[in-house]
């Protein structure tokens, strides 16, 4: 069976698996079994707690498998352990046994993006960025941090955004002269401010992110 190298993990209680939110997907997955045993099939359903999959890989409740998840938009892939939480004619489900804090982060935006702040840490800190609100130039409104993660940030405004608006966010990158363009949607908006949520980060632009987030302290 594939190894995975030393994690962060959180354990994901009982009571966070029933408040998380399950939505319907069709992802690419691989299973794999203690001895060697490897179940090819989709992600049909799943939230921050555990999924639903699709496969002929035959396995009993209570196996731990590897799981491996490929990501839509060309996002990544995903490695965790699970267990078989239950079995039905199409599979089984799983529950994640651990939860790296870099795959939650990746994964809520696809699941919740509501949930994914109670797992990102968070940078206080101000800067000067614009919000990109529509493709023709000239489209944007200015701000300022309040609070950044790898998961979206808090912001002031000048102009009012309006929840659901898909945006680009703009921030002053680590190099001098640099930018980060980040795709987001607006979660959260009020008079003078907002919240965002990362929305379908590559993998690229998510590491250029979490270091400027290290480089920030």
């Amino acid at each position: 069976m594939g190894t995975m190298g030393a994690k962060r993990v959180t354990t994901v209680s009982g009571r966070d698996r029933r408040q998380f939110q399950r939505i319907r997907t069709a992802w690419p997955a691989i299973v794999e079994s203690a001895d060697g045993r490897v179940g090819v099939g989709q992600v049909v359903d799943t939230s921050l707690s555990g999924m639903r999959i699709a496969t002929d890989l035959d396995v009993e409740p209570g196996t731990a498998l590897v799981l491996r998840v490929t990501l839509p938009k060309d996002t990544g892939r995903l490695e965790m352990l699970v267990k078989v939480a239950r079995r039905d004619p199409q599979g089984f489900g799983v529950s994640f046994l651990t939860t790296d804090r870099d795959e939650a982060e990746r994964l809520a935006p696809h699941v919740a993006p509501g949930d994914i702040r109670r797992w990102a840490r968070r940078v206080a800190v101000n800067l000067p960025i614009r919000v990109e609100t529509g493709s023709e130039t000239g489209q944007f409104v200015l701000a300022r941090t309040v609070d950044l993660s790898t998961s979206g940030c808090r912001l002031t405004t000048e102009g009012r955004l309006s929840p659901g608006d898909v945006v680009v966010i703009e921030l002053p990158g680590p190099d001098v002269g640099a930018t980060l363009r980040l795709p987001a949607l607006v979660w959260e908006a009020y008079a003078g401010g907002a919240v965002v949520v990362f929305a379908n980060l590559a993998r690229p632009e998510y590491l250029k992110l979490r270091d400027f987030l290290a480089h920030l302290g």
